[in-house]
């Protein structure tokens, strides 16, 4: 190995160890952005997860590059992954590859309040992946110089995103995600979700006795609103308050689900492995139980 190499290498461990650091999820996430240009070399930079609580493959923007070489909040920025794509990203390792790069592309800055086009050119995709799951992916090219791509560079960033990926993954159910769904704008389902803040075992067809309509049509406008089931929406208020009962201190696994609302611990079992593909013991316990935390974040933009 050349002492270049050796370099590159002795870069990126540090930039882990400092991320490693960081208390604040947020803030990580934030400044593995900003080592990813400062310590690696990468001229733009684009940090995307995947949202965890849906079925669907959403991918969502945290912090990103502007056109001035800034760093910007990206965190109302999201877009869908194709199955097929997340095959790919997933399998690219096992194939001998590291990253996907897409040459011609429309390069732009994605300031959420504003786009602008930067021209065109080639664009890096590297997985975040952890056990044949894709956590996220970060894009980056180079869009303000348009200089040519760099393997160098690129080895060092899908290096720098495998250890990012370790970092993020026990921290990824406290992180701030945003709402799921738009903010509620009919009488019906505005008061649906005051009610399940109150109770969140409250059932739908309870809640549509008291509003006087059908279950069927208060499942319809909620959904439609909220773009999630009010079953879905529901389940994930208990396990909001169930993570809130662990940081608290509140008991053991039972008693904190008992505490949030679930009416028994198989209900809270099956809702558990259904959000997070693991039964709750064996994820937590590849975790602090003081990472564990909200599933609904801060209300942001949604889907």
């Amino acid at each position: 190995m050349s002492f270049t190499h050796l370099q590159a290498l002795s870069s990126v461990l540090a930039a882990a160890d400092e991320l490693a650091g960081y208390a604040d999820t947020d803030q990580m996430l934030r400044r593995a952005v900003e080592l990813a240009r400062e310590r690696v070399g990468l001229e733009r930079v684009g940090l995307y997860l995947r949202d965890p609580r849906t079925d669907r493959l959403i991918l969502r923007g945290t912090w990103g590059t502007g056109a001035n070489g800034q760093t910007v909040d990206e965190h109302a920025l999201h877009h869908e992954c194709d199955p097929r794509d997340r095959e790919l990203l997933c399998g690219l390792a096992r194939n001998g590859a590291l990253w996907q790069q897409h040459d011609r592309q429309l390069q732009c800055t994605e300031d959420p309040s504003r786009s602008a086009e930067l021209g065109h050119g080639w664009l890096v995709v590297t997985p975040l992946v952890a056990a044949r799951e894709l956590i996220g992916v970060m894009y980056n090219d180079t869009a303000l110089s348009h200089s040519p791509l760099d393997e160098l560079k690129q080895t060092q960033a899908a290096l720098f995103c495998g250890l990012l990926t370790g970092l993020f993954l026990p921290r990824r159910g406290r992180f701030s995600w945003p709402t799921l769904g738009a903010t509620p704008t009919s009488p019906w389902v505005r008061s649906v979700v005051r009610a399940l803040e109150e109770n969140p075992r409250s059932s739908g067809e309870s809640l549509a006795r008291e509003l006087s309509i059908s279950p069927g049509y208060l499942a319809r406008s909620f959904k439609a609103e909220m773009g999630l089931s009010l079953v879905e929406y529901r389940n994930r208020r208990l396990m909001d308050r169930f993570f809130t009962a662990m940081e608290r201190g509140q008991g053991n696994l039972l008693a904190a689900a008992l505490h949030a609302g679930f009416a028994s611990y198989t209900q809270f079992n099956r809702v558990y492995k259904k959000m997070f593909g693991q039964s709750p013991r064996a994820h937590l316990t590849t975790r602090s139980l003081g990472a564990a935390g909200p599933v609904l974040g801060a209300e942001l933009s949604g889907m």
